[in-house]
């Protein structure tokens, strides 16, 4: 199974409160890395997705956090060989209103997505959105407010100025 038909799958089964963030999502906006999971913030709660996950024959198990930074729970498990999480959409900036049908998926749209890799404000999380500013400079005010305020701006000036980055994602006017 490919990661989109697993996408596909976990999204049919959290119809329609789920919603496709993480790196297929970053890759269907044009944003290259791999990526071998499946991540989905949903507007239910934890139980609730495990119940629906269990009748669709898929094991899921919630890991809870009380920790300062932390989302307060995860469910994770494996669909068909591939590893996914569902998080809750409430804590990562996306909600049922801020989606968008791309390849025929609903993702997070790109504002929405942009504020769920603020928040998480890991490294990789901060190559996405300068990618991101590179190949849409106006999202660049937009990324640099939110960084700020997630206290990552740092990390998001680093990769806005990695060369190698430049070059890959910069937009051109050249047709």
């Amino acid at each position: 199974m490919q990661l989109s038909e697993a996408a596909h799958g976990l999204l049919d089964i959290l119809d329609p409160e789920g919603v496709l963030i993480g790196g297929i999502c970053g890759a269907l906006y044009g944003v290259e890395r791999f990526t071998r999971d499946v991540d989905i913030a949903a507007d239910l709660d934890a139980e609730t997705i495990v119940k629906r996950l269990n009748d669709a024959g898929i094991e899921a198990a919630v890991r809870r956090s009380n920790e300062p930074g932390d989302l307060s729970w995860v469910v994770h498990g494996l669909f068909e060989g591939i590893e996914f999480q569902v998080l809750p959409a409430s804590e990562t900036g996306v909600t049922r209103s801020s989606v968008e049908i791309k390849a025929g998926l609903r993702i997070a749209d790109i504002n929405s997505f942009i504020t769920s890799k603020c928040i998480a404000a890991g490294q990789q999380d901060m190559h996405d959105v300068a990618a991101l500013c590179l190949m849409h400079p106006e999202l660049e005010a937009f990324c640099r407010k939110l960084t700020e305020d997630h206290e990552c701006l740092g990390k998001l000036e680093s990769w806005l100025n990695d060369r190698r980055l430049q070059q890959r994602y910069s937009a051109t006017d050249d047709a």
